[in-house]
C-alpha cells in the first residue's frame, strides 16, 4: 500500500506567501538598518567604518591570483 508523501511543513497556498515577510531577512534588514541609524545613515561614515574594521581584523585575504585554466 502506497503512502501519499507529506511535505514536513505545510504548504501555504501562493496568495499567503510574502516573501518579505521572511524571518530572517527581516532580522538582517533590522540589523542593517540599526547599523546605517548608528552612522547617521551617512555612506561616507558607514565606508569609513567598514574600513577601519577591515584594517583591524585578523582575517588574511589570499594574494592569490585566479586559477589557471586546465
Amino acid at each position: 500500500m502506497a503512502t501519499q508523501k507529506r511535505p514536513s511543513v505545510p504548504r501555504k497556498s501562493l496568495p499567503d506567501q510574502k516573501p518579505w515577510e521572511d524571518e530572517v531577512l527581516l532580522e538582517v534588514y533590522t540589523a542593517r538598518d540599526a547599523y546605517a541609524a548608528e552612522h547617521g545613515y551617512d555612506l561616507d561614515r558607514i565606508y569609513a567604518d567598514l574600513k577601519h574594521r577591515e584594517a583591524n581584523s585578523r582575517l588574511c585575504r589570499a594574494n592569490e591570483g585566479p586559477l589557471a585554466r586546465a
